[in-house]
């Protein structure tokens, strides 16, 4: 019997590369780095049922059966394979030549123009006690402050928690979905933003910051972290990612005490190390460390004071 090294498969044969011997790569179109086609398992003629994400090598149907994964859960979802089949077939497909790159839409991309934002500004109904807002210890009242809550309808925001965006003045752009389904969130990422929306030129929770402050004003990645520094009374702004715009510098420029409390992920601190550079000829930076793999909103109250409280003192 031989025995596999499924991680090195996964990151050795795409699923590509078993759609195309399957001789199904031809029902498929390329769109930037996902694949839309009918689902090879159940069948249908739907050609955007079946998504496969390129980059992260992991497929999910979104009519019919519903499933999801990575290489090996298509193999056997197609063949009717145990783990040691679904290994060797993997084996054998690593070991051969590559497929020819996927077929690109039939619109050629140079000639799509983007999409112009159009801000949404109708107020929908969220429920602010919703379960990921409660894991947050976001309370009912913050939660409500900040137009934050699960969406029970159809629509953009099915199946997210949503929270309502601004721009800088305070003028409603309509709403960011945090994604509830982990396939989902792993396919498309944690977070749904609208088409368009002008993030770099945005800063989430800006204004509600006071016009003059004398304390520091705190910069983190997202906006549950915002709603958690709010309940403790710290004012904050969110990137609504981890880059620094020059348009989101320049919004940040009356406030010259700044504190970068980034995710403790790798991705936060080499985020929090180049927006340092950045800033540091323009303002006062103190930049605070979380815990691998933590986000601010991530520790309860007494350990964000304890970490936040060097930051806070002058």
């Amino acid at each position: 019997m031989a025995f596999h090294d499924f991680k090195l498969l996964k990151q050795s044969v795409t699923i590509h590369q078993v759609l195309a011997h399957h001789g199904l790569a031809d029902r498929f179109t390329s769109r930037g780095d996902r694949l839309f086609g009918p689902c090879p398992i159940h069948g249908g003629d739907n050609k955007n049922a079946f998504v496969v994400s390129l980059s992260r090598n992991l497929w999910y149907c979104f009519s019919g059966c519903g499933r999801c994964g990575d290489v090996i859960d298509l193999v056997r979802s197609l063949d009717d394979l145990s783990f040691t089949q679904a290994g060797d077939y993997l084996a054998s497909l690593a070991s051969a030549p590559p497929p020819p790159a996927p077929a690109a839409s039939s619109a050629p991309s140079r000639n799509r123009r983007p999409r112009p934002f159009k801000p949404f500004t109708w107020k929908l109904r969220l429920d602010p006690k919703a379960d990921l807002l409660q894991r947050k210890a976001i309370t009912p009242s913050t939660a409500s402050l900040f137009e934050a809550g699960a969406y029970l309808g159809a629509g953009f925001l099915q199946g997210c928690v949503g929270v309502r965006l601004h721009d800088p003045s305070g003028q409603p752009l309509g709403y960011a979905g945090r994604r509830l389904v982990p396939d989902l969130a792993r396919l498309y990422g944690k977070w749904k933003l609208p088409a368009g929306l002008p993030k770099a030129e945005i800063l989430f929770g800006f204004h509600r910051l006071p016009t003059t402050l004398d304390t520091a004003i705190f910069l983190v990645e997202g906006p549950w972290s915002v709603m958690r520094l709010h309940q403790l009374g710290i004012p904050s702004v969110a990137l609504l990612g981890s880059s620094l715009s020059q348009t989101q510098h320049r919004l940040l420029d009356p406030f010259p005490r700044l504190v970068l409390l980034l995710d403790g992920d790798s991705t936060g601190r080499s985020a929090a190390r180049r927006i340092n550079l950045s800033l540091r000829h323009t303002h006062d930076v103190c930049v605070v460390s979380l815990p691998d793999g933590l986000d601010p909103d991530d520790l309860s109250d007494p350990q964000l004071a304890e970490r936040l409280l060097p930051a806070l003192t002058p």
